[in-house]
């Protein structure tokens, strides 16, 4: 089966409270679609419309690779979404969901980085007005990794444990740059993000990276506030006196366009798709 005779459907949760949560899912599959490497691109919701089953209508292609829009390979993908694509029109291939992708070990890196870039500038403008007034030169700028407790806020669920396996894993990946501690935490399972100053070391600045996908309301202000930081935006923060530094979420759809790309190439999904995405 060829590309041109397939449709891609992005399948998500989706939400009645913020309708938010499917922005970067509906653009990234408008990017695709404006591509015309598949006969279709369509976006899909557990909890908005259109519903995984309303998504077939009106489609003339022969075939679907269904793309999770999750960052594990969970509850959701492994019975939700199988038992909801199991009896369709026309057959369905599910594929591994977008977290499981190993680039994404590079995306939360990306944004180490820039957390870490943010502070040096902010610690380079303190020393030089500090050198002025001690009339000496400024003293060393640098934030190194070694200094930094590095939090993953995740999910969790007791119901299954690939969540907390894809978030463990993760941090324990981001710990191999140095980090003073690498360590992931939970809305559901222990360690709680509440409980961020037990899980980080007892002093030093800590960075949070969300492990959600962007537009939701846990990573924008769920985690947030269980953190005590004013938004949900990238930067910097003072917490009782502490540095907390808080990253994006990944999921953006110019990054998530690429992935899928990289994805459907990766895998050869269907007869021809590395030089079908190569030649788009």
């Amino acid at each position: 089966m060829k590309l041109k005779e397939t449709v891609l459907i992005l399948a998500g949760h989706g939400s009645t409270k913020n309708r938010d949560s499917s922005r970067h899912t509906r653009e990234t599959a408008r990017r695709l679609q404006r591509r015309r490497i598949f006969k279709e691109v369509r976006a899909g919701f557990w909890k908005e419309s259109p519903s995984f089953q309303e998504v077939f209508h009106g489609l003339q292609a022969k075939e679907a690779i269904v793309v999770p829009w999750f960052l594990a390979r969970g509850y959701f993908v492994e019975k939700v979404l199988t038992e909801q694509f199991s009896n369709t029109p026309i057959p369905c291939r599910i594929v591994e969901p977008l977290g499981s992708r190993p680039e994404v070990l590079q995306l939360m890196k990306k944004r180490a980085e820039k957390l870490r870039a943010r502070m040096r500038i902010r610690m380079r403008i303190t020393n030089f007005f500090d050198s002025l007034l001690r009339k000496s030169k400024p003293e060393g700028d640098g934030l190194k990794p070694e200094q930094i407790s590095l939090l993953l806020a995740s999910h969790g669920t007791p119901l299954h444990k690939g969540s907390r396996v894809a978030a463990d894993t993760l941090a324990e990946d981001l710990g191999k740059d140095g980090y003073r501690v690498s360590k992931a935490m939970f809305l559901e399972e222990e360690p709680k993000i509440a409980d961020w100053r037990q899980v980080a070391a007892p002093e030093g600045p800590v960075m949070v990276l969300p492990h959600f996908l962007a537009g939701g309301l846990h990573g924008s202000e769920d985690v947030p506030g269980l953190l005590g930081i004013p938004h949900g935006r990238e930067g910097w923060h003072q917490v009782d006196g502490r540095w907390i530094g808080y990253g994006a979420p990944i999921g953006m759809p110019e990054e998530m366009e690429k992935l899928i790309l990289k994805m459907v190439a990766a895998e050869s999904l269907v007869e021809g798709s590395r030089r079908e995405v190569a030649e788009a």
